[in-house]
């Protein structure tokens, strides 16, 4: 369908459209120069750690990891088994 809408209409259209882009683009002019982002490094505080210690660290999340992995596979299977059993005692029932 060719001719729909006006020529007044899409002059209109693009009167807008320029006045919002202006008004976006004065939003930003000011203080936002992300150009010089890469010459900025990042600085990171970690605590210094001997060897010692470090493998302490490590230790502990590892015992600590294996205990949260043991919790969610008991979970799970107390999630699986208690429903079978329930419904295994449900149709032997009837």
């Amino acid at each position: 369908m060719i001719g729909l809408g006006s020529m007044s209409g899409y002059l209109e259209r693009l009167r807008e459209t320029k006045t919002r882009r202006a008004n976006r683009q004065k939003e930003f002019k000011g203080g936002n120069n992300y150009s010089n982002v890469k010459e900025k490094k990042a600085t990171y505080n970690f605590p210094k750690m001997s060897i010692y210690t470090f493998s302490e660290f490590k230790k502990k999340l590892k015992e600590e990891s294996q205990q949260e992995q043991k919790k969610r596979i008991t979970l799970w299977i107390f999630t699986i088994i208690i429903p079978l059993t329930i419904g295994l005692a449900i149709f032997l029932l009837y």
